[in-house]
């Protein structure tokens, strides 16, 4: 037999093949009929035929459900089929962009096969008048014509509107086909569920639409008194939204910077508007800096620019005359500062309530009244006392050492904005109240750690807490399939074993992220059995090898589901075993680990949390999650030794190590606007946001790395130092490692020691490699 009898031979076979899927759909066709149908659908020459062949071999519900990447031949034969009246008995292909089964779909993509409409819209070409990549709107003769250009050519694109009379570009057109403007074409009308009324909507509200008349908006925070009220200005330009009582001044667009704000007319030009910024000001040299600035104020001192006047009002120090602590606006002979009854004026920036120099905000008060009326507005109802409950909070921001920041955070943080909405509904603050409201890190977590910070709530362990919320939210999402294995898999293994660990203390943000990697790994693996029509029981270990081919970095987080599986007797026939945890493979040489500490214990320019976790990092191998638990309590000095208690037994800190950590306590890096707590708990070394929490070891590493300091590669290195010194028992009491990691370190030390040095000679970095 030769090639061209085996060619027709296979055509045959193909065609063949064909018919018996055709009737097989539709069992009412005959062999003839059947036939009939491919010709017209253009299936039945050598080519397609063999494709479509193909593609039956390969899926064979082909005819019901279409997979988007397909032979242009299935298409064609599933809209004859509809054209011939058996519609019902096959499913058309939709474009793989816009959903639309009732056009053509001629051209494949990535996503998919796509109608040509789709491939216009998006795909990009070069415009023959820009030149730019854009979207083709119309072919001339020139070319094809991108959007911009088609829009911007008024001859070509613009109509005389039926509606205006004017030229624009359409964006309807009335059933006599004349063109309407995007301004006069008309809005559909809705029902209005208040009035009842035919209207334009106005806005979609969860009950429905509300036409203009009917529309009240809803009260928002105001960002000049903090009550919930109806805004009558919005935020812009940095401005906050205001209340119609808080609105006093006049608003209006500046002649200069054409920025809406509160606007004052200046005579010299006019009339004109200007804004506060922009209002002409005096060119002349400052009194106290010596620049040549635009004049702020015209003190006993002399005329002050802007930044001076600021500085100086918001720092009072004691006059050099009377030693009052005032706002110094004057100078005497001597060169000395003077407050303002000291140089013959009233001036003298004082709280109007609680006569504190200076630093004055709004309306005559300083920073720390005004603190405690926005906050009493805030948590209070009307003009009533601030609930039991919340007294802590208010105390405490009230109080606070820097009294703009809580200022600042009232205005801008979204955490005031929920504390609003739950004192408005009588809402009980409570940690299941805080779950039921939108879990946004940088929202209502920060907020739950203020309120935790406060006193307000009780301290729970958030890391467990967000792992069942997180988890909850997930599997409510699944199919009810799904849902079946998942739920045991997450609740009864992952978070049961979450709370084991959290009981005795150790449940981390780390150990939280690996839980959810597990639960994630179990659902995309349910996913691709689903995709490959599968179920777990049926999953074989081909399968299980498969998925890992195109998931191999979720090999550790599958290995839980399918040992949970396995025990469950969900499935009996896949394995996986667990990966051995690899060797060290970052270091550096020892030299270059004493120079980072001789950088951490003498390098002033270094700031303090980064010489400490450095230094504790390089001499102790210490873990960075390890090293921000530690908390003050744990430094002792005996004599003029000084002492670190690492795990169990305390160990002897160099000298400047030792003064380093004790200017640590004596004045810790708070970046907190709230002070550490004093109920008597130790606070921790190195104080995080909120500070009765510790600094989160991901920005203490960011923190060593943005300052050229080596964290995992100089801990391997003092490990293997620490190791080569003292007996493996000896590591695990002093660094509190686990006894079996010191052995591991131990043997790795003793193997690779000489190794390593040679390689450090050569390489200046990097171990050899391990078989």
């Amino acid at each position: 037999m030769n090639q061209k009898q085996r060619n027709q031979r296979d055509l045959a076979e193909a065609r063949a093949s064909n018919i018996g899927h055709v009737r097989r759909r539709i069992p009412e066709l005959t062999e003839q009929a059947a036939q009939a149908v491919l010709e017209r659908a253009k299936a039945w020459g050598p080519i397609p035929a063999r494709e479509l062949a193909r593609h039956f071999a390969e899926r064979g519900d082909a005819l019901t459900a279409p997979s988007p990447h397909c032979p242009v031949a299935l298409v064609r034969l599933l809209r004859q089929l509809e054209a011939d009246g058996f519609g019902e008995a096959v499913t058309q292909l939709s474009c793989a962009m816009c959903g639309r089964s009732d056009r053509e779909l001629p051209r494949p993509t990535p996503q998919g096969r796509c109608c040509m409409w789709c491939v216009y819209r998006t795909e990009l070409r070069k415009c023959a008048r820009c030149g730019q990549d854009g979207l083709i709107a119309r072919r001339l003769e020139e070319g094809p014509i991108c959007r911009l250009c088609y829009s911007r050519d008024s001859p070509l694109s613009w109509e005389e509107c039926a509606g205006c009379g004017q030229r624009k570009l359409p964006k309807s057109r009335r059933e006599d086909g004349k063109a309407l403007c995007q301004s006069c074409t008309p809005r559909p009308e809705r029902k209005c569920i208040r009035c009842g009324k035919l209207r334009p909507a106005h806005a979609n509200t969860e009950d429905g639409p509300v036409c203009n008349s009917c529309y009240a908006p809803p009260p928002r925070l105001c960002g000049g008194c903090g009550n919930l009220r109806r805004i009558t200005v919005r935020a812009a330009d940095g401005q906050p939204e205001l209340c119609q009582n808080c609105n006093t001044g006049p608003l209006g667009v500046c002649s200069v910077c054409d920025r809406q704000a509160r606007v004052y007319r200046v005579r010299e030009r006019g009339g004109a508007l200007h804004c506060d910024r922009c209002r002409p000001r005096t060119l002349a040299q400052c009194a106290d800096c010596g620049r040549e600035r635009d004049v702020r104020a015209n003190w006993p001192i002399g005329p002050v620019c802007d930044t001076c006047f600021i500085r100086r009002r918001r720092n009072p120090a004691p006059c050099s005359r009377c030693q009052t602590t005032q706002v110094l606006i004057g100078r005497a002979d001597d060169g000395g500062d003077l407050c303002g009854p000291c140089c013959g004026t009233d001036i003298t920036y004082s709280c109007s309530r609680c006569g504190y120099p200076g630093d004055i905000y709004d309306a005559g008060l300083c920073t720390r009244c005004s603190v405690g009326d926005r906050v009493r507005q805030l948590l209070a109802q009307g003009d009533g006392p601030v609930p039991p409950p919340l007294r802590p909070l208010a105390d405490v921001l009230a109080s606070a050492d820097h009294p703009r920041s809580v200022l600042t955070w009232l205005r801008t943080s979204s955490g005031p904005k929920l504390l609003a909405e739950l004192v408005s509904r009588d809402t009980e603050i409570t940690h299941a109240s805080l779950d039921a409201l939108s879990q946004d890190y940088n929202s209502t977590h920060h907020f739950r750690k203020l309120l935790v910070a406060t006193g307000v709530l009780p301290e729970r362990n958030e890391n467990l807490a967000r792992l069942e919320l997180w988890s909850a939210d997930v599997l409510a999402r699944l199919p009810q399939h799904q849902m079946k294995i998942i739920r045991p898999f997450a609740e009864w293994q992952i978070i049961r074993d979450a709370r084991r660990r959290s009981s005795r203390g150790r449940y981390t943000t780390n150990a939280a992220t690996s839980d959810r990697r597990d639960i994630r790994a179990a659902i995309d693996f349910m996913n691709w059995l689903d995709e490959k029509q599968l179920d777990l029981a049926a999953a074989g270990q081909e399968d299980l090898d498969l998925w890992l081919t195109t998931h191999a970095t979720r090999r550790r987080s599958i290995g839980a589901f399918i040992r949970w599986a396995k025990a469950r007797r969900l499935n009996s026939t896949m394995a996986l075993t667990a990966e051995r945890t690899g060797l060290p493979t970052q270091f550096i040489t020892e030299t270059a680990l004493n120079e980072q500490l001789k950088r951490c214990l003498n390098d002033d320019q270094l700031p303090l949390d980064v010489r400490i976790a450095g230094a504790l990092i390089g001499l102790y191998a210490l873990p960075v999650v390890r090293l921000v638990e530690l908390t003050t309590d744990r430094f002792e000095r005996t004599g003029d030794d000084a002492y670190l208690t690492i795990e169990r037994n305390p160990v002897l800190l160099p000298p400047k190590l030792a003064l380093l950590i004790e200017q640590q306590i004596a004045r810790p890096t708070v970046r907190s606007m709230l002070r550490p707590s004093q109920d008597g708990r130790p606070t921790y070394l190195l104080p995080g946001v909120p500070a009765h929490r510790p600094i989160t070891a991901q920005r203490i590493v960011n923190k060593l790395r943005k300052h050229g300091l080596e964290v995992i590669s100089a801990r391997n290195t003092a490990m293997l130092e620490a190791v080569a010194d003292l007996p493996p028992i000896v590591i695990s009491d002093l660094f509190g490692v686990s006894a079996g990691s010191a052995h591991r370190w131990a043997r790795f030390a003793q193997d690779s020691w000489t190794d390593y040095l040679a390689a450090c000679t050569n390489d200046d970095a990097k171990p050899p490699e391990r078989s």
